[in-house]
């Protein structure tokens, strides 16, 4: 059996979709799967979802999401799937119509846009129900190798897809202040649209031991992220990729709806604003979320607390 999946979106929208990934690989464990998604990010689906992913914007593939004749080159290229699930927006069901004409016996075509309501790793799940089949584990993982020796490092990131969803700097350079008593090293992660909040960061920190990961490659940032003891930051795809790695990881959220977006996991931990402003989160918050989320890590407790009482939070 051949199964095509076609997935665009970012960082964080591919992390959500493993869960749903990993059923139809279970289900299907003769099969192979093609994804057709954006790099870098949807290399991470490879080995432990599919069998090979390629571009879904990729030049040769255009007629597939345009009105007219397919021609016969990708329709060679795609007939030969036995059924593709597309996540791509589909309002006059030119998709559809192609990968039928191309030969694809069965399309099932899903939204991708997210409701109130339901997460969204369950709304993305629910095209499983056309195949016969449920959502067993719905937390995405990522194996990103051995994790290494015990370490006391705080990985954080001070920018997201928005700016309305990122905290005041300024209560970062607060926060990393309060936390040196915890971590011992300080890793600033970012790319290229986070320029400004990373230098406005370094110009006040004052943090020694501070080093950055700067538009790191997406091998790179994984194995960054998963030498950390804990993570921290906004509603982001790093956000995503770190829960999904397995670091014990701490989510900002303001504006976005959490109950849709925040990674899964126990090991997740997600501090809501209380009136969707980043601003009205608390940097008192924040530091005790932290020492929570390290306590089982370094058996440290979160401070004026005993450490029996913060085992039992």
């Amino acid at each position: 059996m051949k199964i095509l999946v076609l997935r665009g979106g970012a960082l964080g929208d591919l992390v959500l979709t493993l869960p749903v990934l990993g059923e139809i690989r279970k289900s299907y464990p003769d099969a192979e799967i093609l994804l057709l998604g954006r790099f870098p990010q949807a290399r991470l689906a490879v080995p432990q979802y599919v069998d090979r992913v390629e571009r879904i914007d990729a030049p040769d593939l255009l007629p597939l999401f345009e009105d007219g004749p397919l021609p016969e080159i990708v329709r060679n290229r795609l007939g030969r799937f036995d059924f593709a699930i597309s996540y791509v927006p589909d309002s006059d069901a030119i998709i559809s119509r192609n990968l039928t004409a191309a030969g694809v016996k069965r399309i099932i075509a899903c939204s991708s846009k997210m409701r109130s309501g339901s997460h969204a790793v369950f709304q993305l799940a629910e095209v499983l129900g056309s195949l016969g089949l449920s959502l067993d584990d719905p937390v995405p993982r990522l194996f990103a190798g051995p994790k290494p020796p015990s370490c006391s490092k705080l990985g954080f990131h001070v920018g997201s897809g928005s700016p309305g969803k990122n905290w005041p700097i300024e209560y970062w350079t607060d926060l990393t202040q309060r936390l040196k008593g915890l971590f011992s090293d300080f890793l600033l992660i970012g790319g290229e649209a986070d320029g400004e909040a990373i230098r406005e960061f370094r110009a006040r920190s004052g943090i020694g031991s501070l080093k950055t990961l700067l538009s790191a490659s997406l091998a790179d940032l994984c194995q960054a992220l998963n030498g950390c003891t804990v993570f921290l930051g906004h509603d982001s795809g790093v956000s995503h990729l770190a829960a999904a790695i397995g670091t014990p990881t701490v989510v900002l959220f303001g504006p976005s709806d959490s109950s849709v977006w925040a990674p899964l996991g126990e090991h997740v931990r997600v501090v809501r604003s209380p009136d969707g402003l980043m601003k009205s989160i608390r940097v008192e918050t924040a530091e005790e979320t932290c020492w929570c989320a390290a306590k089982n890590h370094l058996g440290m407790s979160p401070p004026g607390r005993s450490r029996e009482e913060a085992r039992r939070r």
